[in-house]
C-alpha cells in the first residue's frame, strides 16, 4: 500500500440492487465505514428499478463518513445495473470493488481487496476474489445442508488457479482491464422473473483469455446472507433451472458450437431421468430432503436440455443466442 494518501488508488464500491433494502442497509452500514481516505474511494449504488424503499434506504445514509451515490437503472437485469455501476463511476478511478447488496463484512474490507493488485510485479492480476461465507439468517433447511460453501480456495493470499473464477459478490477489478476486455454481457444476468447467472463468468473468462490473472484473499472475508425465501424446494429448482440455461447460453462459443449443444442434449436427457427416479425413490422410503435434492438435480438438467434446443433453432433461424429470449 502507498505510504501517503494521495498516492492510494481511487477505488469504487459498487452495488447494482433489486429489491433488497433489508440488506442493502446492512451492507451499507459496514461499507460507509472503510479505513481509507476518504477522498480516494467512492460508493455507488444503482436501483435497478426496485418497487421498496430501496431509494431511502441509500439517502439514510447522507450523514455517513462516506456518501453513497444512488443512481436508478430502468433497463431490468443485473448486468445492466452493473454497467451503469461502471459508467457512474469515477472515470479517472483506478479499482472498481464489486459487492452484492446483501453481504457484511469489516472495516477492513476494502484494504484487503485491492492490497495484492498493489504489490510490485502483480500488474497482470487483474483482480481479487475476497472470501464469501454463507449466513442464513431464517435458518438453514436440513435438505439444504452442505449445499453452501464459502469459497475456500486457498488458506492464503495468491494466485487462483484458471479454473477458480471469482464472483461479483465481492471482487476487486483494475478498471483499465474492464475497459479493454469490455463489460457484462447483457444476454446474460439475473432478471426480476428470472434466475439466470454468467455474466460474472464471462467477463472473467474474456480477462483471463486476455493474459490476466486473479489471486484469492481469505482475510477479505464476508457475509453474504441467504435468506429463507431463497431456501425454499421452489427456488431451488427455479434456480437451478435457469442457472443451467444461462451455463449453455455463456458456454456455447466456446465449447465447440453445435457439437456441444448436441453431447448436452444427449447427455443432460439422461441425467433428467435418472435424477427424477432417484428422487421418486427417496420419497419412497421416506428421504424427501434427498428426494429434494435429486429433483433439483433433474431440474438443472432440464434447463441445459430446453436451452440447448432453443439455441439450436435460433442458430437454423440466424436469430441472436440470447438467454433472455
Amino acid at each position: 500500500m502507498p505510504d501517503t494518501p494521495s498516492q492510494q488508488p481511487f477505488v469504487t464500491v459498487a452495488i447494482g440492487t433489486y429489491r433488497r433494502s433489508r440488506w442493502l442497509r446492512e451492507a451499507l452500514a459496514f461499507i460507509v465505514q472503510q479505513d481509507y481516505p476518504l477522498d480516494r474511494w467512492e460508493i455507488v449504488i444503482v436501483d435497478n428499478n426496485s418497487p421498496d424503499d430501496t431509494k431511502a434506504v441509500v439517502e439514510s445514509f447522507a450523514t455517513a463518513r462516506q456518501i453513497p451515490k444512488y443512481f436508478l437503472e430502468t433497463q431490468q437485469g443485473s448486468s445492466y445495473a452493473r454497467n451503469r455501476c461502471l459508467a457512474e463511476a469515477n472515470p479517472a478511478g483506478d479499482i472498481i470493488l464489486f459487492a452484492d447488496d446483501d453481504v457484511i463484512g469489516r472495516s477492513d474490507w476494502l484494504k484487503l481487496m485491492i492490497a495484492p493488485l498493489l504489490m510490485p510485479g502483480n500488474e497482470k492480476v487483474a483482480g481479487v476474489c475476497g472470501e464469501t461465507i454463507p449466513h442464513f439468517p431464517d435458518g438453514l433447511p436440513l435438505w439444504l445442508k452442505g449445499q453452501f460453501r464459502p469459497f475456500g480456495y486457498r488458506t492464503d493470499t495468491g494466485p487462483l488457479s484458471g479454473k477458480q473464477i471469482p464472483s461479483t459478490a465481492n471482487v476487486s477489478l483494475r478498471r483499465r482491464v474492464l475497459d479493454q476486455v469490455g463489460h457484462f454481457r447483457t444476454d446474460l444476468g439475473r432478471l426480476p422473473n428470472r434466475l439466470t447467472a454468467g455474466e460474472d463468468n464471462d467477463l472473467m473468462r474474456r480477462m483471463l483469455a486476455a493474459g490476466y490473472t486473479f489471486w484469492f484473499e481469505p482475510k477479505a472475508d464476508v457475509l453474504h446472507v441467504v435468506p429463507g425465501d431463497r431456501l425454499t424446494f421452489k427456488y431451488a429448482m427455479k434456480y437451478q433451472y435457469d442457472a443451467a440455461c444461462s451455463r449453455v447460453i455463456e458456454r456455447f462459443g466456446l465449447a465447440g458450437g453445435v457439437g456441444w449443444l448436441f453431447s448436452r442434449i444427449i447427455l443432460y436427457t439422461l441425467q433428467i431421468v435418472l435424477y427424477a427416479v432417484l428422487g421418486v425413490l427417496c420419497f419412497v422410503v421416506f428421504q424427501p430432503g434427498a428426494g429434494k435434492r435429486e429433483f433439483t438435480r433433474s431440474a438443472r438438467g432440464a434447463g441445459y436440455v430446453v436451452e440447448s434446443l432453443r439455441t439450436l433453432k435460433r442458430k437454423a433461424l440466424g436469430q441472436p443466442i440470447n438467454v433472455h429470449s
